[in-house]
């Protein structure tokens, strides 16, 4: 019985998503007006820098042929 390898993907994106989803957790919580905008700010920054996932070239063009 063959078994096929997971994909392999960069840790990234899933650390990017986890670590806003926890400054939005903190955000929630906070009373400090001052802090929530650190933490929007916080958040702003992640968001940008999280990578997009890479598109699929080959699937686009299939309808041409």
């Amino acid at each position: 019985m063959r078994f096929e390898k997971p994909k392999k993907s960069s840790g990234r994106p899933d650390f990017a998503a986890g670590r806003i989803a926890e400054l939005e957790r903190q955000l929630a919580t906070e009373t400090n007006e001052t802090r929530k905008g650190e933490l929007r700010n916080e958040i702003n920054e992640w968001q940008r820098s999280r990578p997009q996932p890479k598109r699929d070239e080959g699937s686009r063009n299939q309808d041409r042929h």
